[in-house]
């Protein structure tokens, strides 16, 4: 997910991603564990499969796929052929595992590559994209989309979360909470949908998905204080307390909708015969 060296701090969690204390977590925080660690549920993954359209025949990116998990997820339900674009070794390392465990290997390659930078791929190599709650991370969104565009096959789609876009009143003290992972940029309403149009794509929708935010912040955060001992001792008091203090800005600022998380679908343009 995090794509500049900020991606260093991710690299312990990483590591413990898959262990039997993370696993158990995320059962209990989401309710499905599909190997997220972010905001996106199960059945909200289930209905952007066929939002992109996807088929067993699709070819599709996944820009900061962290460890996979909603990668894998998707290619185990559709059959597809994907790759997953992500800065750390540990998350890619983690991903390839468990897309042997759930027997897509053959159908999902990764590469390390930081957004920030051009895309490795030709133009025209993918059916469909997605980036699940990454834009924000990614200084120069505008290059990125720019890159989609061009390694988008003609009137493909191409869908994101951005769950950093001002709808309200944020104050200096929250922004900082609300960014510990490194980089992060709130972006005001209409940005995302003014770069998109700049990058050539048509926006076909736009969702509200805040709501998101709140209930997996919470679930997350009740999961945290359920096994607060097992975590101290695995990454120390003051990480606890940083993701604890994370988590309830998120869940503060979804709830009075201050900070709202959009889903964004758009089309990449139709290519001239020439």
């Amino acid at each position: 997910m995090a794509n500049e060296p900020q991606a260093d701090g991710y690299e312990s969690f990483y590591r413990e991603f898959d262990s039997p204390l993370m696993r158990r977590l995320r059962r209990e925080a989401y309710g499905e564990d599909i190997g997220q660690h972010s905001w996106v549920g199960s059945e909200e993954l289930r209905a952007d499969i066929h939002r992109l359209g996807l088929t067993s025949s699709s070819r599709l990116l996944d820009l900061g796929c962290g460890p996979c998990g909603p990668l894998t997820f998707v290619v185990a339900s559709v059959g597809c052929r994907a790759t997953g674009l992500e800065l750390s070794p540990s998350a890619l390392k983690v991903g390839r595992q468990r897309a042997a465990v759930l027997g897509v290997d053959a159908l999902v390659s990764t590469r390390q590559a930081d957004l920030n930078q051009p895309l490795p791929f030709e133009s025209g190599s993918f059916d469909a994209a997605m980036s699940l709650d990454v834009v924000l991370h990614v200084r120069d969104r505008s290059t990125l989309f720019l890159e989609t565009s061009r390694s988008l096959s003609a009137e493909a789609k191409f869908l994101f979360t951005d769950a950093g876009v001002i709808t309200g009143a944020v104050s200096n003290e929250e922004m900082r909470r609300r960014s510990p992972h490194g980089f992060t940029q709130f972006v005001v309403t209409g940005w995302n949908e003014r770069l998109l149009e700049r990058a050539g794509f048509r926006l076909l929708e736009v969702e509200d998905r805040t709501e998101s935010v709140s209930r997996n912040a919470s679930g997350r955060l009740a999961a945290m204080t359920a096994h607060r001992a097992e975590l101290e001792q695995a990454s120390g008091a003051a990480a606890f307390e940083s993701q604890r203090e994370y988590l309830e800005t998120a869940i503060e600022l979804s709830q009075r909708r201050a900070l709202s998380r959009i889903m964004y679908l758009a089309q990449a343009p139709a290519r001239s015969a020439g």
